[in-house]
């Protein structure tokens, strides 16, 4: 290999790794990125799961309340003089 062979090898090998730094730096960002839209979507699953938490716990205080209704109507049925 002559001298000018060898300095064009290197501009190639320096082009190549330019290239590779360049896509290395994006693919970093990126990274950087997905992580943040990661947690947002880890932070709006949490507030939603919380929110279904409370919509069931509303949802049994509502039933329990419905049942304590129905067994004072089926107490105060007919043969207490209450509506038949």
């Amino acid at each position: 290999m002559d001298e000018e062979s060898i300095l064009r090898d290197f501009d190639r090998l320096a082009e190549r790794l330019d290239r590779l730094v360049l896509q290395c730096e994006a693919l970093g960002k990126e990274n950087v990125q997905l992580r943040d839209w990661a947690q947002t979507l880890e932070e709006e699953l949490q507030k939603k799961t919380e929110a279904e938490n409370r919509l069931m716990q509303e949802r049994n205080e509502v039933r329990s309340r419905i049942d304590g209704l129905l067994a004072r109507i089926q107490e105060a049925g007919p043969q207490n003089g209450g509506p038949a």
